[in-house]
């Protein structure tokens, strides 16, 4: 947790809306609060309206008719001895296509809203139940110049008058001439169910991936922090890379319930995702080979991608390949961290069980992961990679401050040691001449408004016409502010006494007593030390 509050404030640093202080540290870990409980909120919500499973009916087999010259109708499909097959195995011909079933419902266990047929299918139709035309999505035909382009889901208004408790005969007249690929389900759903809009129900189940969309969209922005406020050599550009590919293959895969598109577009859709797979994938594995693979890392990248896309290329359909196009360089990513962890690699252990935890989701459902799971998974890798990157930080920071505090002290050393061996010469400035006198000689400066009274260890006081600042740059590195009005040569010092309020006073070996403020008695105390 302390990892991920010093991420926070490195986002929130590089913003420029807060300054790390205490209690705007409190104010900043309070505004995380807020926000995980907006998500966790929109979680519950999204997940309330996601199960508010409202009767519905699944159209699951059909009996399937391919026309060659137009001459099957609504009224004699059923007396067709056709092919009977499951909707999501109807293959698109270049001919017309006429599925159909029979089936009960009881309309009293439905809700008293409007019916609707909710279709989806890379396909123009008409729609019939019971011998009447209830619709049409676009215009089916026979050829390419007669067909009209129907969108890719559609909502059928469905009057409850045509409804029969038993042996309703439902008819589709389907052609896909405008077709471009056939990677997917010709056919996806066919629901009978409450009348609303096509976008409303297919954003419905969408509306859980908005949580991971946040996650990836904050992720982004602190990733962006990190590798703004990282050195060169320890900037990672792949983690903000990473999460926009994500994200932006998450809003593609929303955008079905979005806008309303020509059923053409369809597997245009879906090979913008499956790219956005590969890529985040590949950025996924470059990050992995970089952190862990000392040589040859792009020897190994190259192997890597070549083999993940020959596995790619071999997958039965579209969906397949872009769990594939992920999956794959998530096993190399699992097998490299995993090699690195038995050889006691720093951090390798951690990214192994992150490895391992998303492998393990997807050979535990892959039919459902890329719908439910898979986002959920990426943002929580998301998370996981932005919280080392944060620790990574820190440590950097950390050693990168104990270096110029090592430095600065072995500097004063140098410049203590010089002064020892060859004391310096001080041009003053007195009433009506310039003397020259040897640093080594100065007890104390005192400040006097524009003036400055030197006192010098054979008793002398000098008054020397520049102010107490311009004093302090010319002396060297033997001498020590203690007050806003004094400055002590630390040869002279013989002991330091605190006081209750939380200065001191400082002997000198020549007998005199010098302040030390409370502002500056710590640096004081180091010094001395």
């Amino acid at each position: 947790m302390q990892a991920v509050g010093y991420f926070l404030q490195v986002a929130v640093r590089y913003l420029g809306f807060f300054s790390i202080s205490t209690k705007q540290w409190w104010f900043s870990t309070n505004t995380l609060k807020t926000i995980l409980f907006f998500v966790f909120a929109l979680l519950f919500i999204s997940h309330k309206v996601h199960a508010d499973n409202f009767n519905k009916y699944f159209i699951q087999e059909v009996t399937v008719c391919y026309d060659d010259v137009g001459g099957l109708t609504a009224a004699n499909f059923f007396e067709q001895k056709c092919e009977q097959v499951s909707l999501d195995k109807v293959e698109p011909t270049s001919k017309l296509i006429w599925i159909g079933t029979s089936f009960d419902l009881d309309l009293p266990k439905l809700t008293d809203k409007p019916l609707g047929l909710f279709f989806s299918a890379k396909a123009s139709g008409e729609f019939y139940l019971n011998g009447q035309l209830i619709g049409s999505n676009g215009t089916p035909s026979l050829t390419k110049e007669g067909e009209i382009e129907g969108v890719m889901d559609t909502v059928i208004y469905v009057p409850k008058e045509l409804i029969k408790k038993r042996q309703n005969e439902w008819v589709v007249k389907l052609s896909a001439h405008h077709s471009r690929h056939t990677m997917s389900n010709f056919i996806s759903f066919a629901i009978f169910t409450q009348y609303e809009s096509p976008q409303d129900i297919v954003l419905r189940n969408y509306l859980p991936s908005f949580v991971p969309l946040g996650v990836l969209f904050i992720g982004f922005v602190f990733s962006c922090a990190l590798a703004a406020l990282q050195s060169k050599r320890q900037r990672n550009v792949l983690l903000p890379i990473f999460a926009l590919l994500v994200a932006l293959q998450l809003l593609v895969e929303v955008s079905r319930g979005l806008i309303s598109y020509e059923y053409s577009f369809q597997d245009t859709r879906l090979l913008a995702i499956l790219l956005l797979s590969i890529l985040s994938g590949q950025c996924l594995l470059l990050y992995t080979i970089r952190s862990f693979v000392r040589q040859g890392q792009w020897i190994w990248f190259a192997l890597s991608m070549s083999f993940t896309l020959v596995i790619v290329y071999f997958g039965a359909t579209i969906e397949d390949k872009t769990v594939l196009a992920f999956q794959i360089p998530a096993g190399i990513c699992l097998l490299i961290t995993g090699y690195e962890s038995y050889r006691k690699h720093a951090l390798a252990i951690q990214h192994a069980t992150a490895f391992f935890v998303f492998s393990v989701a997807i050979a535990a459902k892959p039919n459902a992961f890329l719908d439910i799971y898979y986002y959920y998974f990426v943002a929580f890798l998301l998370v996981f990679f932005s919280i080392q990157h944060a620790v990574a930080y820190k440590v950097e920071k950390s050693q990168k401050l104990l270096a110029q505090a090592n430095a600065q002290r072995l500097q004063h050393a140098l410049d203590e040691y010089k002064e020892q061996q060859q004391p310096s010469k001080i041009k003053l400035n007195l009433s009506g001449k310039i003397e020259w006198v040897s640093s080594d000689l100065i007890c104390f400066v005192k400040g006097a408004r524009d003036y400055v009274e030197i006192t010098l260890s054979d008793g002398r006081c000098l008054l020397h016409n520049e102010g107490l600042a311009i004093m302090e740059d010319k002396l060297p590195a033997t001498f020590l502010r203690v007050h806003r009005s004094y400055i002590a040569n630390k040869h002279f010092i013989q002991s330091l006494e605190k006081l209750s309020s939380g200065g001191g006073n400082l002997s000198l070996t020549t007998g005199d007593s010098l302040p030390v403020s409370r502002r500056i008695m710590p640096k004081v105390k180091v010094q001395l030390n």
